[in-house]
Formats: C-alpha cells, structure tokens, sequence
C-alpha cells in the first residue's frame, strides 16, 4: 500500500509541474523621423508567467531609435509582454490644441523571448508589427509583419490591458 502511496506522490509532482526558463532580450525599434523618439515613452503589457527584468532602453536621437536590452523569466508557452510605444503629440483643431497620443505596437506571437538583429521600423503606415516564430520542419523561423493598424490582426494576437507598466 505505502508503495503505491509513493508512486502517486511521484506521478503527481511529475505531472503537474511547469517548464520555465530565461534568457536575454534585444531589439532595436527605429521610428519615422515625423516621431521623434524624444516624445516616445515605451510600456508593457504585463504578462503571467513572462516577466521582464533589468530593462533597459537605449535611445539614440541621431538615428532616431531606441534599442531595449534586459532578461525575462518565463513560463513556457507564455508569449514575450506587448510593447507599446506611445508618441506624445499635439493637433491643432478650430484654433484649439489637443494632445494626440499615436501608439506603435510590437506584439510577439509563440515566442517566450526576442532577439532580432535587424531593426524593426515603424511609420504612419506600420504601426504594428508583429513578430511570429513559425516551426519549418525541425527549425523555427521568424516571421515579421506588419500592419497600419489592430484592426488586421486575429483578437487572439492581440492582448489588451487595463494596465501598462512604463519603462524608462
């Protein structure tokens, strides 16, 4: 009796346990030069199981880019946090002033990390840009999209928040 009280003990623990992992992240956003990164103020959607550590965002006016470097701890399966990068702006309307915010999204799709060598570029028209890891045969392959708006993208590619955590 008390070995198959143990054996169950085994399978349970076996069983209900979690893969996780970390790693190190890096990526280089460039911006229209119509959004000076100056104005730019970066977020994340928190995610469970996927949280960011040692963030830190390198802006660089000349090129007008802002390169991010940190670490996540994720659990496996749990996609890379959205980023949000909010441009803070002003219209002028009938002789009145409104602040107008224009938000760029970096959303990733079956990725736990991200690490991308080439810049990702965002303008009027490529305002979101997704970045999807596919499995050709027995390599994965990254995939990059873009899109002028969350309108062309599936609701399940796309998280929303009642709250962002800022990055500086």
């Amino acid at each position: 009796m008390m070995k198959v009280f143990f054996v169950c003990i085994l399978f349970s623990i076996q069983s209900w346990s979690q893969a996780s992992g970390s790693s190190e992240f890096f990526f280089t956003l460039l911006f229209d030069l119509k959004y000076p990164v100056e104005k730019i103020k970066l977020y994340v959607h928190e995610k469970n199981g996927n949280s960011l550590e040692n963030v830190l965002c390198i802006t660089d006016k000349e090129t007008n880019s802002i390169t991010v470097i940190g670490g996540n701890h994720y659990i496996v399966g749990a996609r890379f946090p959205t980023l949000v990068c909010v441009y803070e702006g002003f219209v002028y309307r009938k002789d009145m002033v409104f602040e107008k915010n224009t938000l760029f999204y970096l959303i990733t799709n079956g990725m736990e990390s991200l690490s991308l060598e080439e810049p990702l570029f965002f303008s009027e028209k490529s305002k979101v840009i997704e970045v999807k890891r596919r499995q050709k045969g027995e390599t994965f392959q990254t995939e990059i999209l873009k899109h002028n708006d969350l309108q062309f993208l599936p609701m399940p590619s796309v998280d929303i928040t009642t709250e962002m955590l800022r990055l500086n």
